[in-house]
């Protein structure tokens, strides 16, 4: 028996809650349902009862903290879990964002296939920062069952499903109207490290992150600071040891302001420091602007946007660079058009960026980027993903030749005139459409390397 949090609301079509007032038949419900057990009628205990085959058959699609699939199967049982979605009647597609608190934004899709296709409802959930995982699963379970509810309603499982309402002890407070002593402010700080070795090698990493944001409808705004401290050391034997020391930090800035529902104006700036890129500062300043051909408020499902930025990056190396410098400024400038969708055929993300230092336009980098993810027939998907660049702007490269050993281990960035990276996955699942029953019996680690 769930009740809707305060935090979770349903908006969408009004069949949800009349729905719940048919199944319940008393006040208008916001719970969510639970099944209640068959109990064999007396004289009759040899036959097989086979309601749960006329169940729903749900798919969920989620990729998201909080979607626990166990746990969803073991909580809502009176509909059929599919491992499919062309097997479904039902898609719940689950998108994501984070809110100004640092908390997530869930927006669920109800979208129905087969006899209930055509018919779409949207509910929404907010978790916050510091909600435990379980208190974030309980939710979503609670608002998949409302959604699921009036697909249920039609089938004979109807008469087994109860639903109750919470009714609230105290009148709710109006988010326009709630008094926020840190004025939307957000602050984090983490720090981490491991180390790890052995007898001929040893490494240390550290990380430190600090960050304070403010989010609201008109502004945007994120400042962080981060560190990072990466030790690596090698014993050679007769060559001595080899010390691999990779640090870096610094700080960023950006800044936005809401124009419109399409339209977004910003300025950012950030300083660095890189072991790797040979710079004892890299400081920039710039001004953006960023179109969205669809609404911003439909951005977890969909986007289309391009966007231009105009600088100025100023340099302080550490050694000497190829082109005779120690420190530089230069304009530059930056534009990207990045395409996202998740539909329930599948997932896309593709980038096309570029930039170009001004004083010279010899000095470029322009790529390509992004994966998709298709669900091809019933049982069968594939993923591909990649990016590829063509460089032309390391104005940062060191003067002289590195060891074979700086060069294995990576310590500086090397001269290259482009990047790549690919990937490629086939998936094929055949066998029972069902996916319901949850079994944990040893689930648990196994740890070492016993097996």
């Amino acid at each position: 028996m769930l009740a809707l949090s305060p935090y979770g609301f349903v908006r969408g079509r009004a069949v949800v809650f009349a729905t719940a007032l048919l199944i319940a038949g008393t006040a208008p419900a916001v719970a969510a349902a639970q099944a209640v057990p068959p109990s064999a009628p007396t004289g009759t205990s040899s036959l097989v009862d086979t309601t749960q085959s006329f169940a729903v058959k749900t798919f969920l699609d989620c990729r998201s903290r909080g979607c626990d699939f166990d746990f969803l199967r073991d909580q809502v049982r009176w509909v059929n879990w599919v491992r499919d979605r062309l097997f479904a009647d039902v898609l719940l597609l689950v998108t994501t964002l984070q809110t100004g608190s640092g908390g997530t934004e869930y927006t669920i899709a109800a979208i129905g296939g087969d006899r209930y296709r055509g018919r779409a409802d949207t509910a929404i959930v907010i978790a916050l920062p510091n909600d435990a995982d379980d208190v974030v699963r309980r939710r979503l379970a609670r608002t998949f069952s409302l959604l699921l509810a009036p697909y249920a309603a039609k089938t004979p499982l109807a008469d087994r499903i109860n639903l109750a309402y919470a009714a609230p002890t105290t009148a709710q407070a109006s988010p326009k109207t709630t008094k926020d002593p840190w004025n939307f402010w957000v602050y984090r700080v983490s720090a981490n490290g491991f180390a790890n070795g052995e007898k001929q090698s040893k490494f240390l990493n550290m990380f430190f992150n600090t960050s304070a944001n403010r989010v609201t409808a008109a502004w945007k705004v994120n400042t962080s600071a981060n560190l990072g401290y990466d030790e690596s050391r090698f014993d050679l034997g007769d060559d001595g040891t080899f010390l691999n020391l990779q640090r870096s930090y610094g700080g960023n800035a950006l800044v936005v302001k809401s124009v419109t529902d399409h339209f977004s104006v910003g300025g950012s700036g950030s300083a660095q420091y890189s072991d790797f890129f040979n710079q004892r500062l890299n400081a920039r300043l710039s001004l953006s602007a960023e179109y969205n051909i669809f609404p911003y408020k439909d951005f977890t499902r969909r986007q289309l946007t391009t966007s231009y930025s105009i600088g100025v990056a100023s340099y302080r190396y550490k050694e000497e660079t190829l082109y005779g410098r120690i420190s530089e400024t230069r304009p530059i400038q930056n534009a990207s058009v990045s395409w996202n969708a998740r539909q329930p055929w599948g997932n896309v993300n593709v980038n096309v960026f570029g930039s170009q230092y001004l004083h010279d336009l010899a000095f470029y980098n322009v790529g390509i980027g992004g994966n998709i993810g298709l669900r091809i027939a019933k049982g069968l998907s594939i993923n591909l993903g990649g990016n590829f660049s063509r460089v032309n702007d390391q104005l940062y490269l060191r003067r002289g030749k590195l060891s074979d050993n700086q060069i294995i281990a990576r310590q500086q960035a090397l001269a290259t005139n482009f990047r790549y990276f690919g990937n490629v996955g086939v998936s094929y699942t055949f066998g029972s459409i069902f996916n319901t029953i949850v079994n944990p019996r040893f689930g648990g680690s196994r740890g070492g390397d016993s097996f």
